[in-house]
């Protein structure tokens, strides 16, 4: 007999501009989910475009843009990442985002609805500047085996070592979204009650 593995790994990939980061919002908007984690912006700058890493407590981000937080230069025709920054700065994020869900996971809950306590860890996204970040790329591995964590996130199509370590877990959804695909995956978003029925959807196709 077949054995079931439970989903409680989603990402989407996808090329740029595919909406990637718009369907996680959407995602936790529409499950109220209050994920902790990092979010990763590119802001132009005066010489070359930064990529700076945000975290996220509890659903809300918070926006810094500092040199400890800039995590690389997109800098044509190949940008260029900051390993330091993601093996402190990065490892930060995720420590923190660890100690919140879990915090609000082994909170008095009794009154709280179990989407606001579902212990979410948001990864927003995962690409090709953290290749030489080995802390880094070891804290997120760590987090992907722990079977107490949900995530989610976007990860690049590629280029990116995570995206094999994804590939081999039964436990991971890598949903690659396209503009074709794009409305039959936000049917599915409205179809689902809550967030583990929509995982359970899309892990059965």
């Amino acid at each position: 007999m077949q054995r079931i593995t439970t989903k409680r790994i989603f990402f989407v990939t996808g090329e740029q501009g595919c909406g990637k980061s718009t369907f996680l919002a959407a995602l936790m908007q529409k499950y109220a989910l209050q994920p902790s984690g990092f979010i990763t912006k590119k802001e132009e700058a005066v010489k070359e475009p930064a990529l700076y890493m945000h975290p996220v407590v509890a659903g809300t981000a918070i926006y810094r843009y500092t040199t400890g937080n800039c995590v690389g230069i997109c800098r044509p025709p190949k940008p260029v990442g900051f390993p330091p920054v993601f093996d402190m700065y990065g490892v930060m994020c995720l420590d923190q985002a660890e100690r919140t869900v879990l915090g609000a996971a082994h909170a008095d809950c009794e009154a709280m609805p179990q989407h606001l306590s579902l212990p979410v860890i948001l990864m927003d996204e995962l690409g090709i500047m953290e290749a030489e970040a080995k802390l880094f790329f070891r804290a997120v591995c760590t987090l992907f085996s722990n079977p107490r964590y949900y995530i989610i996130g976007a990860v690049k199509p590629h280029g990116t070592r995570f995206l094999p370590v994804l590939e081999q877990m039964p436990e991971a959804i890598i949903y690659r979204l396209t503009l074709q695909n794009r409305t039959e995956l936000y049917e599915r978003l409205e179809q689902a009650q809550n967030f583990t029925s929509f995982l359970d959807a899309i892990g059965a196709e």
